[in-house]
Order: C-alpha cells, then sequence, then structure tokens
C-alpha cells in the first residue's frame, strides 16, 4: 500500500549549513518543515581532530545563527576569532591589512569547522515538533500545481508543500528536477584544504598571498593551527597532491613566503575543482534555490557560505512579512530581486580578482599594485569593503542584523 502522503508548508531539500538555517529560522516563524537529505548531519566529539572543511563566519551570519539560538552551541564546541587579515601580493609590493579596530568591531568573523555549524543548527531542530526529518532519503519526483506542490521521495513516500526549497548544493536535484537552468564556468582550478602547524605564531590574523598559480589562504585556528586553503591551477594542483607531507610543508612555507616561519601539515589534504555559477533564475512559482544551488564563487574571498546564509535570511524575512501564499511567484520574486544584485556583483569581482591576480603581465601587475595599495591607504574605501564582507552593510536583512 502507498505511503499517505503527508502535508507541510514547507519541504527543504538538503541539510547542509544551509538548508538547516533555513529550517531553523522558518520554524521560529511556526511554519511546519520537511527536511531531505541522504545522509543525517554529522555528529561532534570534542574529542576529534579539527576538521580542515572551515567557514569563515562573518559577524553578519553569527547574528543569524544568534537568532535561532545556534551559536552558543557553536561556542561551546570550537570557534577561532580573527581580528585582522593581512592580503599581499607576490609579484609586487602590493599589500593591504585589515584591521578590526578601524572600524571599532571586536573582530573581523570567526573561522568555524564545517562539522561544528552543520551539528550546532541541527542540535536546535531536533527537539522541534514542527520538524519532520526524512534522512537516508532523495527527492525523486515533483509535480507542480497551483496551490501547492506535490513531491516524491526515493523511498516512495509522497509529500506535499506550499513551498519547495533547493538547498542541495552545487548538483542541486531540485533545480535539475524543476528545469530551471544553471550556466557555470570553471576557474581551471582545484581548492586543497588541510591544517598546518606554523613556526610563529598566527596572531589570530587571515593571512592571504596572491600567487602566479592561484591565492594562498592561511585561517586562524584557535589551537594555534591554521586551516589552509590554496587555490591552484589544476596541474600544479595534481603535483601539489603527489608530494609528500615533507615536501608539502616545504612547498607551502615558500608559497607563504615564510611568513610565519616554516610550515609542517598536520593533515590529510583534500581537493576540489573550483568553479562559478549561478542559477537563470533562483524562483519559479512553489520553488526556490539557496546557496550553492542558486549559485556559487571562488573562495578566494570566503564569502560562498555567507551569501547563502544570507539568502536564506532574506527569504525567512520576506515570508516573515508576507500573510500571502508562501509559494506564489510574486512573493519568491521579492526573495529574487532583494539577492540579484548582490550576487552579480559579487560574480563579477571574484571573475575580475581571479584575472588580474592571475596575470604575469607587467601592466596588469602595476595596475594591481596602485590598487591593492590605493585600497589600503584610502580609508573611506577600505572600510566599505570591510564592512561589506563582514555582513554589516546597512541593507543586511533583519536577521542578520
Amino acid at each position: 500500500m502507498p505511503n499517505k502522503e503527508v502535508n507541510f508548508d514547507v519541504i527543504i531539500v538538503g541539510a547542509g549549513m544551509v538548508g538547516l538555517t533555513l529550517a531553523n529560522l522558518l520554524q521560529k516563524q511556526g511554519k511546519s518543515i520537511a527536511i531531505i537529505d541522504q545522509k543525517e548531519p554529522p555528529k561532534f566529539d570534542l574529542d576529534q581532530e579539527y576538521d580542515a572543511r572551515v567557514t569563515a563566519v562573518s559577524p553578519g551570519s553569527k547574528a543569524i545563527f544568534e537568532y535561532v539560538d545556534a551559536w552558543k552551541g557553536m561556542q561551546s564546541k570550537r570557534v577561532s576569532q580573527f581580528n585582522s587579515m593581512y592580503v599581499w601580493d607576490e609579484l609586487s609590493n602590493a599589500k593591504i591589512h585589515f584591521n578590526a579596530h578601524d572600524l571599532n568591531e571586536p573582530n573581523l568573523g570567526y573561522i568555524v569547522e564545517n562539522v561544528v555549524i552543520q551539528s550546532s543548527l541541527y542540535e536546535c531542530l531536533e527537539q522541534q515538533d514542527l520538524v519532520q526529518r526524512y534522512l537516508s532519503a532523495s527527492l525523486s519526483n515533483i509535480q507542480l500545481y497551483e496551490d501547492h506542490i506535490d513531491i516524491e521521495l526515493s523511498s516512495q513516500q509522497k509529500l506535499k508543500a506550499k513551498l519547495l526549497i533547493g538547498a542541495d548544493g552545487h548538483c542541486s536535484s531540485v533545480r535539475k528536477l524543476a528545469q530551471l537552468a544553471f550556466s557555470e564556468k570553471s576557474y581551471q582550478q582545484k581548492g586543497i584544504v588541510a591544517r598546518v602547524q606554523t613556526e610563529e605564531l598566527h596572531q589570530a590574523t587571515a593571512w592571504q598571498r596572491f600567487l602566479s598559480t592561484g591565492p594562498l589562504a592561511f585561517l586562524p585556528l584557535n589551537n594555534g593551527e591554521c586551516s589552509i586553503v590554496w587555490s591552484a591551477h589544476d596541474d600544479y594542483a595534481q603535483e601539489l597532491m603527489r608530494l609528500s607531507g615533507n615536501e608539502f610543508s616545504k612547498k607551502i612555507s615558500q608559497a607563504i613566503d615564510y611568513q610565519l616561519g616554516n610550515v609542517a601539515l598536520c593533515s590529510k589534504r583534500l581537493a576540489f575543482p573550483l568553479r562559478s555559477g549561478q542559477a537563470e533564475t533562483m524562483v519559479q512559482a512553489r520553488i526556490a534555490l539557496v546557496g550553492d544551488a542558486a549559485h556559487a564563487v571562488h573562495p578566494l574571498a570566503g564569502q560562498g557560505a555567507n551569501l547563502g546564509f544570507t539568502d536564506v535570511a532574506v527569504l525567512a524575512d520576506v515570508i516573515a512579512n508576507s500573510e500571502k501564499d508562501i509559494g506564489s511567484y510574486r512573493l519568491l520574486r521579492k526573495y529574487e530581486r532583494a539577492r540579484a544584485g548582490e550576487m552579480q556583483i559579487m560574480q563579477h569581482a571574484m571573475d575580475a580578482f581571479v584575472t588580474a591576480f592571475g596575470s604575469t603581465s607587467n601592466s596588469v601587475i602595476t595596475t594591481r599594485n596602485i590598487a591593492l595599495n590605493a585600497a589600503d591607504q584610502i580609508q573611506p574605501i577600505k572600510k566599505f569593503f570591510m564592512r561589506h564582507a563582514m555582513g554589516l552593510n546597512k541593507d543586511r536583512p533583519v536577521f542578520a542584523r
């Protein structure tokens, strides 16, 4: 006998950091929610080693986590604060230094392991009666109607809702089943992540050096180590992944110009392809995309996850301030219009940075040298970039304030 259809206000496909943030925001509004994912969010153990997969959580994103009562759970696990950021260029004397004191802020942000964020958000939902979890399940079919959407899971369970959210990442099944076009471009780079121990103290500072082979970032952890993200051209990335631990340590020490002394690898290395992407539309009637399902950017500015957190804060704000049908196209277009401008700016900015700092042309080097040094010296410009990166711009969503 087929399973009885179950009715919800919202169905969220994807129990990652972005999907769980949205679920927490919407349950506070009294919405009934179904969360679907192929696997259960990971558990966290204080005795486990630091994970190299981290997120640079902006103060704006922290405000969202505080609103849904997840931040205190993250703090009880592991949160690493950073107070400044130092950026410099391999092929010129260009450099820029950001300091939280310039904005009278306590810090620039927080380096938090993805597993800490995800497990803390999930723990907030476990006791919520309005949230039903369908884990070890995947989306197999959707059927749109004028006033609702029906979905079918791989288990043949049928669910019904006013609104379906695709928070299921780059290869979104929601986006594919809804036939929403997605254009993407490969940067011909791989991002290598790992944990390293530095000879010199990291000084609660994020360090980033632009290399001809791609940017390298050191993100400070509160155990004295750093999480690194090395965005390297495909061939060079493969070469780096083949090196022994000692050989890789020497390479990365040289790449960071011994700014933190000798560097020693202390974890496995993981590599993933880097690409940008944008859904042709983030919404249609009854369906909305958030996070990587809607867009992808280069990790050099550490904004990918924060953009997703802002997506769901905006969407939750739009839903909270409307008495209309939450799945109507007219309502969802308000969300899309609110996000489209920032996404276009971010996509163009990241593409421009990758192109400009990947060039060895003397004229380009001279231009970026002037631009970076000017940005460091002209305080209004510098503060504008800092506020935007920290999620403290004036038009940020209500839940990020």
